[in-house]
């Protein structure tokens, strides 16, 4: 879905902006239910999500949810078709669970701003410093990225979840820096935090997120999409992690020989002190 938008000059709730993102997030499965079950997935009422249609500049929810539907149908994404024959497949089964996670990559990949994308790669390599903040089981992303990028001999600094240990290390961040953010479907306090400091502190922030419409108060400098799932159903670990795993191949690719000459002095040491530390 990629031309349909709703305005950023109106000021929305946060449950307007849930129901944005699933709007964007789900477009093929939005205009196939009803109100009622929308609000059972969200989380929400009936009424709010007809307050959000007029709010919107819509009659109601049956012309937004048409307007959808005209839409997609001269613009139906791979992802979208895919949403027809992946997607309800039954997770109770390992082969059915293996078509949910190829679901949720091809979905990152077609809504996956690659401008975004080569913004980040960029911030990354010319950064001086970069930290890493991440809580709950985004803390294992957040681990895979600093043992990848350490590899190449970036400098990495993994931030603490805590709010009164954090203000610790943000009182060394500079301009030169890069502050690497994970979301996914909520923005942790702290992580708001970092947000609204490069206001004062001019670094660049880069955040993974399986939101498409966030905060206008607090948009990062840079934003990696990736889809995780419906907000009521199981939220897959795959897609970030790829997404993850890319980002790093594609920065070693940039950098070229700087890369595999850390690592050779890697396996250098390894084998010169193999005998003296037990594998």
């Amino acid at each position: 879905m990629t031309e349909f938008h709703f305005s950023s000059e109106v000021a929305y709730t946060k449950t307007e902006r849930k129901i944005i993102n699933y709007i964007y997030e789900n477009p093929s499965s939005f205009v196939h239910i009803s109100i009622s079950e929308l609000a059972k997935r969200l989380g929400t009422s009936e009424s709010t999500i007809s307050r959000f249609a007029r709010h919107t500049g819509y009659a109601d929810f049956k012309e937004l949810r048409n307007a959808v539907l005209c839409h997609l149908e001269g613009n139906s994404s791979p992802a979208e078709k895919l949403n027809h024959t992946i997607y309800k497949q039954d997770l109770s089964s390992f082969d059915g669970m293996l078509h949910y996670q190829q679901f949720c990559i091809e979905k990152t990949l077609t809504l996956l701003d690659e401008e975004q994308l080569e913004a980040a790669m960029s911030a990354i390599i010319e950064a001086n410093t970069i930290y890493i903040y991440a809580k709950g089981a985004a803390v294992s992303i957040a681990q895979l990225l600093k043992f990848r990028l350490s590899r190449f001999g970036f400098r990495i600094v993994l931030l603490p979840p805590g709010s009164s240990e954090l203000f610790e290390f943000m009182n060394f961040i500079t301009a030169d820096d890069v502050v690497f953010l994970i979301g996914f479907q909520k923005t942790p306090r702290e992580a708001e935090v970092l947000l609204k400091h490069q206001s004062i502190v001019p670094y660049k922030t880069i955040l993974i997120s399986s939101r498409l419409y966030n905060n206008a108060e607090l948009l990062p400098t840079i934003q990696l999409y990736t889809y995780r799932g419906e907000p009521n159903e199981y939220h897959s670990m795959t897609a970030p992690i790829a997404l993850v795993d890319a980002l790093v191949l594609m920065i070693a690719s940039r950098i070229g020989e700087n890369a595999t000459k850390d690592l050779k002095q890697l396996h250098s040491l390894k084998e010169k002190y193999k005998d003296d530390i037990p594998r």
